[in-house]
């Protein structure tokens, strides 16, 4: 008796590759979609990052004076400085401060980013830890002068101001900064410094628009002087 072959008895059900190309179709397109929602969504190199401006008093003082802070200690001066890199997080700097040997991490003792980095917005202000700590800084090391950082407040802003000027929310945040600290700390204009300004450095960048923001802060002072003047004699 002759069997018949394996093959022959059960044989294979044709392949319907219509269904399956159309499958493929829709998970390809299914692909390419959720790739141009996630492009779109994506900040290009030119879109302006989000800003974080303190826009009230109260923000600011909340910067300044944080509740865990220590007493505040005597200062006299603010020297303005910039990172020199296009980009920057308050964690990246403390590991890199920590490295050259400053054992209380940032020199500084407020950062203000660019929010060029990851997690970090456009003119947003940290203090750090020698801030909340009153320690000295560790960011003006100017020969036989060294009241420039045991009675000097640092300032970093986030970014390389030889190759582009600081961003508008940045300038912002530090003019609202300098102002709160020099009301607090009784610091005059004429102790607020730029780095370069101290000592041969290019800090913080020649494109830094220190004249106009020390004219902008002196107009602001006066214009408070005048309103304060104003308020205690109505007549």
């Amino acid at each position: 008796m002759t069997q018949t072959p394996p093959s022959r008895q059960n044989p294979p059900k044709p392949a319907n590759w219509g269904r399956t190309v159309r499958v493929w179709a829709l998970l390809l397109l299914a692909m390419t979609v959720a790739g141009l929602i996630g492009w779109a969504a994506l900040p290009s190199a030119d879109d302006p990052p989000a800003a974080a401006v303190p826009t009230d008093p109260a923000a600011i003082e909340g910067i300044v004076r944080p509740p865990e802070m220590a007493p505040v200690r005597p200062w006299k001066y603010i020297v303005i400085h910039h990172s020199a890199t296009p980009a920057g997080t308050l964690e990246a700097i403390d590991v890199g401060h920590r490295g050259l040997g400053f054992t209380s991490g940032v020199a500084y003792h407020f950062l203000i980013n660019n929010g060029r980095a990851a997690g970090t917005a456009d003119g947003q202000i940290l203090p750090t830890t020698r801030w909340i700590d009153q320690l000295d800084g560790a960011h003006t090391k100017v020969r036989d002068h060294p009241e420039f950082n045991t009675e000097g407040i640092g300032i970093c802003l986030i970014g390389n101001f030889d190759l582009q000027e600081p961003t508008p929310a940045q300038m912002a945040s530090l003019e609202m900064l300098v102002r709160a600290l020099m009301s607090r700390c009784r610091i005059p204009l004429d102790g607020v410094f730029g780095h370069g300004e101290l000592k041969n450095t290019r800090c913080p960048g020649r494109l830094f628009p220190m004249e106009t923001f020390l004219m902008d802060i002196r107009k602001d002072h006066l214009k408070h002087l005048v309103s304060a003047a104003a308020a205690a004699d109505p007549d």
